[in-house]
């Protein structure tokens, strides 16, 4: 029985990055039906209980260093784990994990992450030499290539492959807890979607959107605003919903993935910052109009083909306003795009597992 460590951003109750373990757990058990898998988490008990897997808690250096000793490969498992726009301590954190694997003679596979963003000289150089000792990375986006070459990491092989969560199939899940929620919530006729994170200085922008979406209420539309990271999104969504002069809902429940995904599955339009709340609406065929805050989601939105309204930030009421008219006026032609982009990505998303499992099967253990 092959055994593996998954490290990342999990047992934080965000569910993009939840989304991540969920898919890249699926994935390799696909594969791999016996394999053994520990996460490295900040809440191991209801990981083990969620995902029916091994967990140790993240901050425990005992049970983490133990965790993987006894491995035969270590994942770092998807998102965008090396970076320091969020401060250095949780790039130190991902880095010092992967040298915990390497110093314990483990080998170390990046998992279709998405690499950066890099502000800091000294932060560039130490993840260009840290990832220059694992075995093998995958990305999810050729951006996250074109960085490593940039950080000098040429040792190990590099595959572009897609988002894990973009290899689920949403007709293999049970989404009716996610029907059910729609039908709690009272919500009726056409819904909007808004998924909003807190982040410097977009505070200012919340007047604007809150004007848009009582104009989408008044045209007809039902507005339902969608927190992925627990508590914070929920702060920032309810601060839009309370600018406004209309009626909204605010779902204020931590949704498990297929809840969630039953309950998007629903919507016919999203506009959205988080880049897993654009994912999860392109899995379920929803067209979207991406705020960006971060060059991953504008990444994200071409590889979508789906429209970008600008960085938030810097986008006024007027921009916003006819952004979101004329993405609303493309619906039919960007579901179509939206779902043409998903068959074509599924593959990819499901390649990562693949050279995993190659790799394990090669002789990784020895």
């Amino acid at each position: 029985m092959a055994r593996v460590v998954i490290s990342g951003y999990y047992g934080f109750q965000n569910a993009g990055d939840e989304a991540v373990l969920y898919s890249i757990v699926k994935a390799l058990r696909s594969l791999e039906p016996d394999i053994e898998i520990t996460v490295l988490s900040r809440r191991p008990e209801q990981t083990a209980a969620c995902l029916k897997v091994r967990a140790v808690d993240r901050w425990h250096p005992g049970r983490v260093a133990g965790a993987i000793r006894r491995a035969d490969l270590v994942i770092s498992g998807g998102g965008s784990l090396f970076q320091d726009v969020t401060g250095p301590k949780s790039l130190l954190y991902y880095l010092g994990i992967v040298l915990l694997a390497r110093l314990l003679r483990k080998p170390v596979i990046v998992y279709a992450q998405g690499l950066g963003p890099l502000k800091r000289h000294w932060s560039r150089w130490l993840t260009g030499r840290v990832l220059n000792r694992v075995q093998l990375i995958s990305l999810r986006d050729s951006e996250s290539r074109r960085l490593l070459e940039e950080l000098g990491v040429t040792r190990p092989p590099v595959y572009v492959t897609a988002d894990p969560v973009l290899g689920l199939e949403p007709v293999n899940m049970d989404l009716r807890p996610g029907q059910d929620k729609w039908e709690q919530l009272e919500l009726s006729g056409p819904v909007i979607g808004i998924s909003v994170r807190s982040w410097p200085g977009y505070e200012e922008c919340w007047p604007s959107l809150a004007r848009v979406a009582d104009e989408l209420v008044a045209g007809g539309w039902q507005v339902l605003f969608l927190p992925f990271h627990f508590p914070a999104d929920v702060d920032a969504c309810r601060q839009v919903a309370r600018l406004m002069h209309s009626p909204a809902v605010v779902l204020r429940e931590n949704l498990d993935l297929p809840a969630l995904m039953g309950l998007m599955g629903r919507l016919q339009f999203l506009i959205g910052m988080r880049l897993h709340a654009l994912i999860l609406a392109s899995l379920m065929g929803v067209p979207f109009l991406a705020l960006p805050y971060d060059p991953k989601v504008t990444a994200l939105a071409r590889m979508m083909e789906q429209p970008v309204a600008g960085f938030l930030a810097s986008v006024s009421y007027t921009g916003l306003e006819a952004a979101v008219k004329q993405a609303l006026a493309e619906r039919e032609e960007n579901a179509r795009r939206v779902q043409a982009a998903v068959a074509e990505l599924r593959p990819l998303a499901l390649d990562t597992a693949r050279l995993v499992i190659e790799y394990l099967r090669k002789g990784a253990r020895g």
